[in-house]
């Protein structure tokens, strides 16, 4: 008998909703949300069998930030579609994706396709060409 067995650990990030608000708390702009979950998982015959290390993320429209939530109840609450208020003090900031390229961080442009670019990379992420 001969037997196969594909398995394996994966990290696994699922948009679980569009939140839309009145006023974001963090920057005081109308925009959206999106919830994000996170799970590592262990998966035989690309089936799940185990889950563990679930985080749940918002990615806010107006600011461009993410931010971990730290409440467990409000994360709950949010994935089974509550409309339930965010605060300051359920989430944690965890990454400004503005911030990466904005005035005073080292920046340059691409001179093939014109992207901007960190000045530390030696090849362009958007077209490949060297960078000088």
């Amino acid at each position: 008998m001969f037997f196969i067995g594909i398995f394996g650990i994966e990290e696994k990030a699922k948009v679980i909703r569009q939140i839309d608000v009145e006023i974001c708390p963090f920057c005081t702009r109308k925009g959206s949300y999106t919830l994000f979950k996170v799970y590592n998982y262990l998966h035989f015959f690309f089936i799940p069998v185990l889950r563990w290390n679930t985080r749940y993320f918002i990615q806010t429209s107006c600011c461009s930030k993410v931010y971990l939530i730290t409440n467990p109840q409000l994360a709950h609450d949010l994935e089974h579609g509550k409309d339930v208020p965010i605060t300051l003090a359920d989430v944690e900031l965890f990454r400004n994706l503005q911030g990466m390229y904005q005035e005073g961080i080292d920046s340059d442009f691409c001179p093939n396709c014109g992207n901007r670019v960190l000045k530390n990379f030696l090849y362009c992420p958007y077209c490949g060409q060297k960078l000088e």
